[in-house]
Formats: C-alpha cells, structure tokens, sequence
C-alpha cells in the first residue's frame, strides 16, 4: 500500500471506524438479521468523527510526552483531518435524521455524552477539570461499554428486538468482554505516557504482567459465554478469533510501534468478523 495513503488509514481512524463497522455486521450475523447500511455507515461515521475529535483535541496534542509518529502525522494534517470531521459530522447528523428512530436517541444521547467528555474537560478533581479518560481506571470500561453499546444495541434495535431480552444482554457481555481486554492492551502501550502525565491505569498499578493476566482472565469470560450460548460453525469462529486474540495480548508490550496496536491489535475485531462471515456463508 502507498506510504502516503497508509497514514490516513491507520493514524487519521479510517481503520479503527472499518472496526466499528465490522462488528456492527458481525452481530447481524449472530442474530440472522440483514446489514442495515445506512446503520453501518452511520456507526463508521461516527467513530471516524469521535476518535479524531480526541486526537485533535488541545488537551492531548499538548500533552507535555513523547512525539509518537502517530502524533506527528496527527499534527502535521491537522488542517485536514479538521475538515474531514466537519465533513463526517453533517453526514452523521443527516443519517440520524433520515434513518433513525426515537428509541435510537435515547440510547446515543447518554453513549454520545460519554464519547464527548470523554476527551473535554468536565470533571472537576484536585483543583483542575478533568476529562473522563483522567478519571483513574476508568478509561478501559468506558470504551469499552460504549463500542458494545452501539455494535450490539443498535443492531438490536434495527432488528426489532427488545432492549430487556435475554439473548441481547447476552450478546452485549459477550462483546464487552470480547472488547475489554483489548482497552488493556492499548494502556499497556501507553503506559509510559500515562506514567508521564501521571494517569493511573490499570498496567500502572499492576504491572504489564500482571495487566496481561487480568486480560486472559476477562478473555476467559467471552469464551465461556461463547461456549455457553453459541453453537455450530459460528461458535468456531468466535472461539478462533478468541485464541488468535489471546495471542495477541501475549505479545503486547510498550515496545511494539503504532502500527502494531493498529493493524493487528485493532484488527482482531476485523477478524473476527470474517471469521463470521465464513462460518454464515459456506
């Protein structure tokens, strides 16, 4: 791939919002329901637009750390990536007024608060705001709340299927637990960041490690689930993607470079839906 077009994939969140939009599929998959496109391309969209708000906002490109070449592509296209989140910001806001409904609303509006602030200043602690990432170990269950919200709820609702029945919460742990060990995973990355600004995370208080077996152990739960409510080929494939997973999370370390944590610690989730796809398709 040119070497030009790779850092907009990877650094400017195009990756990271085909992630988005893989498990949105993947559990349209697990529910024999067809893709909503317009759902798809909204939750793209929207992941596209909240992950560059956060690496444009003044707070993290001032952070007194060292420069990743991540953060030095993020500043030298700042112009750039501004207008494409102006861009990708109508485009969300005339999705949802077209194709969404009113219970879609109610569930966003909280998710969206949180995706928000949680790069903006609002908490205050210690004589200073704070944003929610700030907030000590906190940071690893928010993201991850919030991507198995929006790739397993709306899907759900698209489908018609009621918020309080059991397979949906079922589904829901199943990708919070799927999506938790992978919030570590990037702390683990970040952690002599974290240690500069003085961020208590979860491989800080622990240790790598120790961060790592927490991680085996929540990866655990997501297979027992898988085990205990999935069958057939599908479950395979979860069960494929959840060991290729625990690779990963063996190999994690501060040492390994951006496009590590980019290509193959984000694209577990890209994965896992072709491993769905398959095991619906032949």
């Amino acid at each position: 791939m040119n070497k030009y077009l790779l850092p907009y994939l990877f650094f400017g969140n195009i990756f990271i919002a085909l992630c988005a939009f893989s498990l949105v599929w993947s559990t349209c998959l697990l529910i024999n329901f067809p893709m909503p496109w317009e759902l798809g391309g909204w939750v793209f969209l929207a992941t596209f637009f909240l992950y560059n708000f956060d690496s444009l906002s003044p707070i993290k490109l001032h952070q007194p750390v060292l420069v990743s070449e991540r953060k030095r592509w993020v500043i030298a296209h700042r112009k750039q990536l501004v207008f494409f989140v102006i861009i990708a910001g109508i485009a969300i806001l005339l999705i949802f007024y077209v194709s969404f409904r009113l219970s879609h609303f109610w569930l966003l509006a909280h998710l969206g608060f949180i995706s928000l602030f949680y790069s903006l200043p609002i908490i205050p602690l210690r004589k200073k705001v704070i944003p929610l990432r700030d907030i000590p170990l906190l940071k690893i269950f928010l993201i991850a709340y919030v991507w198995a919200s929006v790739t397993v709820w709306l899907p759900l609702l698209a489908a018609d299927w009621p918020i309080s029945a059991r397979e949906g919460w079922l589904l829901f742990m199943q990708r919070f637990f799927f999506l938790l060990p992978l919030t570590i995973i990037f702390d683990i990355r970040d952690v002599e960041r974290d240690r500069t600004t003085a961020t208590l995370t979860l491989p800080g208080l622990v240790g790598i490690k120790w961060a790592k077996v927490i991680s085996f152990l929540i990866l655990l739960l997501y297979i027992f689930i898988v085990i205990a409510y999935q069958t057939g080929p599908k479950q395979y494939a979860l069960l494929l993607c959840g060991m290729i997973y625990g690779l990963v999370i063996a190999v994690a370390s501060e040492k390994k470079g951006d496009y590590f944590y980019a290509l193959v610690a984000d694209g577990i989730m890209i994965l896992q839906f072709l491993f769905l796809w398959m095991a619906a398709n032949f």
